[in-house]
């Protein structure tokens, strides 16, 4: 009788098993490396750019103590906000009034300022909150942010007048409830005016600021601030976590009043949110340098083009650290993870065919495979974080099933290589995002699958370092 088929094992020669393991060890080092970071610019810095140690001037001075509403000192930072603006040579209106949202109500006073533009189409608006909890100073949250506002102003008139108005709303009360924004959205008569809002917050005094909330139809916005400011840190995931979590910004009120917009912040050290600590010795500047370089790329950016078309559509975006924000429409979540489990599928046919061992690896695989076609219908934005990774998993395994002889160092290899490229440069930086962002307990969790999700994509390359070819 005729033997059937001799099982085929993948295996690797022992040159390509060290490639395979210098590979995985390469980026592991680049995935997991900090984040660059701007140093802030100095006081000496061209007149043109934003500094954060022209801006800690003014972070001294609003957050030398807290400053709630109705405090004496909240009066003291109002004038001296006031006093700002105009030593910059735009004067100031005050809207004053008793607001009320969600049950909450009290006595605030925003403080409103308008830079002319040339042919404005709809205005920008920069936004930021000047009141602080009765606890803290308020360096990080927000005194950072309207020195961030005042910074961008001086900065801005250095040069030719934009196309665009500019708003700067600097808003009263927004710790005891968004007040200040409540009342701006109720009253004032340039409530539906601007065309696009920016609002500049903070859930701690450091680390690496980013862009972590839009409006929807969001596609046009994400690919303004890709153009403006390319090294961005965003994320379609950090978005679609947020909009399911029960935290609100000023920015949030906007949004009701059917305002575009997005929302920049940093959130290390939480433990110093609404404390002592917030205080302008612990405000991490390059944070400030980040949110600064945000505040004035963008307010050039979206102060020269027209802003009265609508917009539609959502993007999928995130950064890497080889490569600058990542944009691509939404709708194309859903055909990527079809493509990725038709292939997923096409390798383990190829395997069963061949009688491949490691066969069993695809049961592991389909089930992201399976969650992304779930995830792609209820929450596209975070699909980038199932598919990339997955997808080199997918063309790693594929090699595998379809290997005829020992990888050499030969175009297979050269792929495997390749391949966990997907996992590390983007799964390993939100590991701790997680921790930092919903706490060590959520975040913790969250964690701890995202590295077993790294795990099993990178798996096909530890089994063939793992197995030696047979002599």
């Amino acid at each position: 009788m005729e033997s059937g088929k001799e099982k085929v094992t993948p295996s690797a020669t022992s040159r390509a098993r060290l490639a395979l393991a210098a590979g995985l060890l390469l980026w592991g080092a680049v995935g997991f490396a900090p984040a660059s970071r701007p140093d802030p610019a100095p006081a000496t810095a061209p007149k043109s750019q934003f500094s954060a140690l022209r801006a800690l001037a003014a972070v001294n001075a609003i957050a030398e103590r807290p400053h709630p509403i109705g405090s004496a000192d909240h009066d003291r930072v109002r004038d001296f906000i006031r006093s700002e603006f105009a030593r910059l040579g735009v004067m100031t209106v005050t809207q004053t009034g008793v607001s009320t949202y969600h049950k909450r109500t009290g006595k605030v006073e925003n403080i409103l300022a308008r830079l002319p533009g040339t042919a404005s189409t709809r205005p920008v608006m920069l936004v930021a909150h000047y009141d602080s909890t009765p606890r803290g100073p308020g360096a990080g949250d927000d005194a950072h942010a309207v020195a961030v506002l005042l910074e961008t102003l001086r900065a801005l008139r250095t040069g030719p007048a934009l196309r665009n108005d500019l708003i700067f709303l600097v808003t009263d009360g927004e710790e005891a409830g968004l007040l200040g924004a409540a009342l701006f959205m109720h009253e004032h008569p340039w409530r539906y005016e601007p065309g696009v809002v920016l609002n500049f917050e903070a859930r701690g005094t450091g680390g690496q600021a980013f862009m972590f909330e839009t409006s929807t139809r969001n596609e046009w916005l994400v690919r303004n601030l890709q153009a403006a400011v390319p090294e961005a840190n965003a994320t379609s995931l950090a978005y679609e976590v947020y909009k399911r979590m029960p935290n609100d910004t000023d920015l949030t009120v906007f949004k009701i009043g059917g305002l575009a917009g997005m929302n920049f912040a940093f959130i290390e050290h939480p433990e110093w949110y609404h404390h002592p600590e917030d205080d302008p010795k612990h405000l991490d500047l390059s944070s400030v340098q980040e949110q600064g370089n945000y505040a004035l790329a963008l307010a050039r950016r979206f102060g020269g083009q027209d802003l009265a078309p609508a917009h539609r559509g959502d993007a999928v975006y995130f950064p890497t650290r080889l490569t600058s924000l990542i944009v691509y429409p939404a709708g194309l979540a859903l055909p990527l993870a079809w493509l990725t489990l038709a292939a997923l599928l096409l390798a383990a046919l190829a395997g069963i065919r061949r009688r491949a061992s490691g066969v069993w690896l695809v049961a592991l695989l389909a089930i992201p495979a399976l969650l992304q076609l779930m995830v792609a219908r209820a929450a596209p934005g975070v699909t980038y974080a199932l598919e990339w990774p997955l997808f080199g998993g997918v063309l790693a395994y594929g090699i595998c099933m379809t290997a005829s002889e020992p990888i050499g160092l030969d175009w297979r290899l050269a792929l495997l290589c390749l391949a966990p490229t997907t996992s590390f440069l983007v799964i390993a930086p939100m590991l701790h995002l997680f921790t930092v962002a919903l706490g060590p307990a959520t975040g913790g969790k969250l964690a701890v699958v995202g590295g077993l999700f790294l795990f099993l994509t990178v798996l096909p390359q530890l089994l063939l370092i793992f197995r030696r070819t047979r002599a």
